[in-house]
């Protein structure tokens, strides 16, 4: 069975939109499938085209903050947290107050702390690879 963003959007539960702009970002929908299971299984901070430097990551963090945020309180609330913002500050290897994490969680587009901002382009990129690595295993095992 081929493959297909709109497949992948249905099984997934995230919004269409943020998996659409992650696929954008990471090159397209090849490109992202090529990437996902890797991205899935190491983190992205191993130098994925599209997720390297701050100017794509704050860039893809700007255009896409509200999306980002709503999945982040989605997470939250399933996961246990008090607020997204305690979510974030648990995310591995992040170093950033609470403050610099609300005001780039909910200030106007563009301010942000750039730390957070490429932390959170990152983990909304790491979510959706696990929901294609989740999809990949559900569609195998049919």
């Amino acid at each position: 069975m081929k493959k297909t963003i709109k497949s992948f959007c249905n099984y997934s539960g995230i919004d269409s939109k943020l998996i659409k702009a992650v696929i954008r970002q990471s090159g397209g929908w090849n490109d992202f499938q090529e990437k996902a299971l890797d991205i899935a299984n190491n983190g992205i901070g191993g130098g994925f085209s599209g997720w390297i430097y701050y100017a794509e990551t704050c860039e893809f963090y700007a255009k896409n903050q509200q999306l980002i945020v709503t999945l982040l309180e989605s997470q939250a609330d399933d996961y246990g947290y008090q607020s997204a913002q305690e979510l974030v500050k648990g995310l591995r290897g992040l170093d950033a107050t609470m403050s610099e994490i609300g005001y780039t969680l909910y200030g106007t587009k563009r301010q942000h702390d750039n730390y957070v901002a490429n932390a959170l382009a990152w983990y909304a990129a790491e979510e959706i690879a696990r929901a294609y690595a989740d999809w990949t295993f559900a569609e195998r095992h049919q």
